[in-house]
């Protein structure tokens, strides 16, 4: 991850810690709707990987530890 980026996320955090609880939650709450936007766009791709996931727990341990190496 590039450091930018990592300063970008430590910034976004600081905000939500050290801001008035007002205005952090305010943003909060777009945030948390666009992403359930986002969430609800990308749903049948979402549905697919989980799907996938939980093929692969239904494998046997010995097939997973190999799948891992």
């Amino acid at each position: 991850m590039p450091k930018t980026h990592m300063a970008q996320e430590v910034a976004i955090l600081n905000f939500f810690e050290e801001s008035p609880l007002d205005k952090a939650e305010m943003l909060f709450n777009i945030v948390k709707d666009k992403m359930r936007a986002r969430c609800a766009a990308n749903g049948p791709a979402v549905a697919r990987r989980k799907e996938a996931r939980s093929s692969r727990s239904q494998e046997t341990p010995l097939l997973q530890a190999m799948e891992k190496q």
